[in-house]
């Protein structure tokens, strides 16, 4: 509530000191207190620890920079270059990542790829840390754990452009040079300037950029054809030679999360859940907890509006309300977003235009690189879009007008038999609301298969298509059976009915399906897996030994990862997709038509109090640990509730239209002019939204101060440099 109350007048208040408001927002410490020296030594001391002669070499490059003197090197041999940097000598550290291949997978293929993983950087390899899997009489596949040193993981966040703070509590892009100046708190270790969703992010990026050369024209042992500078991991994966990537959980870090994010006395710690599942999942938690804060206002309104009067002569303040509301709540949390993209330093990212895994398309030369690209021409994008997914949605519109036009014919029914109070004339609409919750299911899936069919380049143009089905489908789908009793019916009665019982019925099963399904999937699925997954034992075997003469170690068979392993592989896996489909349709039943169901925002905010510790149970305890994505902010999300706002402005004046009060205020006028005067009224709450969206700026002030102070250091360090 309190991010709420600051921010409801953005512009009349600053600090009177950047400087001071910046520390505070950012939540720096007062003083620093480590000496340049202390950190520089400490630094060099974590250093001098790792073997690898590259890492050697970095730290002799610091030293030079920071005016050290540089430490003897003993003599790299001819071998030693050859030789991968996952040597005997290196200790293996977490494993950051899991690379799972097909059951058939060759073995010249899958020993190609370890040493494209273990291979130095300028033979085109990452030089990231490899272990096999030791065998048991239940593996099914090959298994190979990944690691990377600290200094191997801040060379590549100083490639990838991360943004870190630094002791002066400016947020500016990493850079590996300048270590010292990156350690902001006295506590601090090397390992710490990365968060773990950091260290998953940077091994991703480093396997899908390992790059096909020029003379690599397909993976040894297979038939997948590669391309120059295609992505390898990805084409295996495309092609089903990797059948899995994923991480493991940090159970300490996640055991300490759960239990201050599940306890509901505690405010979320949304800069922890960033730090360990990412921005993306930490922006959804905190979009979250925004939105339910928000809900107290019309909540409050609402017990207001149903204390007043139970007929309608309120409904045109509500109307007018709702519309207000839901407007300053977008843009403040537009101001929210920034915020955190600032802190977490990814507000000045950008998205990369290069095609996604799934993208195809026959070889041809790019007309601008000049390299081999899969090139697929648009117009068969534009034909399937047109042709084969506009007929399939509008199939899907018309199976949804028609199940809700059945439904009122069998109210009716029922009513002719038992009469008009029966109870029995509610089973109509829980049977609608089940209805809707289980096709919810079926169209997330028709729109990922129509979405991939239509094979759109990069992963943002695929998401927001993807989006955009779901958001068509689950409009109709969702409040289709409203719109016509509103405004079809213009029974005000039965749309109160049918909104509470939509939204506590779909809220209800979407509760039960979200967590019981993956815990069961927890308990039974191990067993049902060793039930009916057959033992590949005898022939990995064979591809074991083979990995031996390459110079691949195994994980002792005691490892703890081994056992935690099988036990997480055959968990559900998370996204935000579903989540923010939930709220989407649940925001629709807050703003659409709430002005005639005063209650419909206290049972919204009702099951979110209850969802974020649900969720945050689920998430640390039945699901995979899920990628991370770095995020400014909820992306195609945004667009999708601010046209539910839009929407909301014509049913709100739509019902206003309708409302017996208003009617009876304007008996004395012609109809025509009756609605004229609601088309004014419509345009001038339109005209109110977008002065709201003036008034309001997207980016907090002290955030636009931190990046001229960024931009303004990095000027200065480059006329220092030239």
């Amino acid at each position: 509530m309190d991010d709420i109350k600051e921010n409801l007048i953005p512009n009349l208040h600053f600090a009177e000191n950047d400087e001071e408001e910046l520390a505070e927002e950012i939540g720096l410490p007062a003083r620093p207190t480590i000496p340049s020296l202390l950190q520089r030594n400490s630094q060099i001391n974590l250093l001098e620890k790792m073997d690898h002669s590259g890492e050697q070499n970095k730290l002799n490059e610091l030293r030079n920079r920071k005016g050290t003197v540089r430490i003897n090197q003993p003599k790299v041999t001819r071998q030693d270059k050859a030789r991968p940097p996952d040597d005997e000598q290196e200790p293996f550290g977490e494993s950051l990542m899991l690379l799972e291949f097909g059951e058939n997978a060759p073995v010249e293929a899958i020993q190609w790829i370890m040493d494209k993983i273990r291979g130095r950087r300028v033979d085109g390899g990452m030089e990231l840390m490899v272990r096999k899997e030791p065998l048991s009489k239940d593996s099914k596949t090959i298994i190979f754990h990944l690691s990377a040193t600290h200094m191997k993981l801040l060379e590549i966040a100083d490639d990838m452009g991360f943004m870190k703070r630094t002791k002066s509590g400016i947020i500016r892009n990493f850079n590996v040079a300048c270590l010292d100046e990156f350690f902001y708190d006295e506590s601090m270790a090397l390992e710490d300037i990365l968060t773990p969703a950091d260290r998953q992010i940077i091994v991703k990026h480093a396997l899908e950029t390992i790059k096909a050369a020029d003379d690599e024209h397909r993976i040894p042992g297979t038939k997948i054809i590669l391309y120059h500078g295609q992505s390898i991991i990805q084409a295996a994966q495309s092609a089903e030679l990797i059948t899995n990537l994923y991480s493991l959980h940090d159970k300490r870090t996640l055991k300490e999360l759960r239990h201050r994010w599940i306890k509901p006395t505690r405010v979320q710690p949304i800069d922890e859940i960033r730090d360990y599942f990412g921005e993306s999942v930490g922006m959804y938690f905190s979009f979250l907890g925004f939105y339910t804060y928000a809900l107290v206002v019309p909540t409050v309104f609402g017990f207001l509006q149903l204390g007043l009067s139970e007929e309608t002569e309120t409904v045109p303040f509500f109307c007018v309300f709702y519309v207000v509301w839901m407007k300053v709540f977008l843009e403040l949390w537009k101001r929210k977003s920034s915020s955190h993209a600032y802190r977490w330093g990814t507000i000045t990212m950008t998205n990369l235009d290069e095609p996604r895994p799934g993208y195809y398309g026959k070889l041809a030369r790019d007309p601008i690189t000049g390299k081999w690209t899969p090139q697929y021409p648009k117009w068969k994008t534009y034909v399937q879009m047109y042709c084969v997914t506009a007929p399939i949605i509008m199939l899907c519109m018309g199976i949804a007008a028609f199940v809700t036009i059945f439904q009122f014919y069998v109210e009716a029914y029922l009513a002719e038999l038992f009469g008009p109070d029966a109870y029995i004339l509610y089973l109509p609409s829980v049977v609608n609301a089940i209805y809707i919750a289980v096709s919810t299911l079926a169209y997330d899936r028709l729109a990922t298969y129509l979405t991939d069919k239509e094979n759109h380049r990069t992963q943002s143009q695929y998401e927001r298509h993807r989006v955009n089905k779901l958001i068509v489908l689950e409009f109709v789908n969702n409040f289709l059976c409203l719109f016509y009793i509103a405004f079809i019916l213009q029974d005000m009665k039965m749309l109160k009915t049918q909104l509470m019982m939509q939204l506590i019925v779909l809220q209800f099963l979407q509760n039960v399906f979200e967590n019981l399904y993956p815990y069961l999937k927890k308990k039974v699925g191990l067993k049902i897996v060793r039930l009916f997954v057959k033992s590949n034992y005898e022939k990995l075997k064979l591809a074991h030994e083979s990995y031996d003469e390459m110079g691949l170690r195994s994980l002792d068979e005691d490892d703890p990862r081994v056992v935690q392993n099988r036990k997480e592989t055959i968990l559900e896996e998370y996204n935000t997709y579903d989540d923010y489909l939930e709220l989407y349709i649940q925001f629709g039943y807050v703003v659409l038509f709430s002005s005639v169901a005063p209650l419909t925002a206290f049972w919204a905010i009702l099951n979110n109090v209850i969802e974020i510790r649900l969720d945050a149970y689920k998430l640390c305890s039945f699901f995979k640990r899920p990628f991370a994505r770095r995020t400014k902010n909820i992306g195609a999300w945004q667009l999708a509730f601010e046209t539910l706002a839009v929407i909301s402005i014509l049913t709100n004046c739509g019902i206003l239209y309708l409302s017996p009060h208003m009617r009876e205020l304007g008996a004395g006028l012609t109809r025509e002019a009756y609605t004229l005067t609601f088309l004014i009224i419509e345009h001038v709450l339109l005209g109110l939204t977008w002065f709201i969206y003036k008034a309001i700026p997207d980016t907090p002030h002290w955030v636009r101060v931190a990046l001229a102070k960024a931009e303004h250091e990095s000027r200065q360090a480059l006329k220092r440099e030239e």
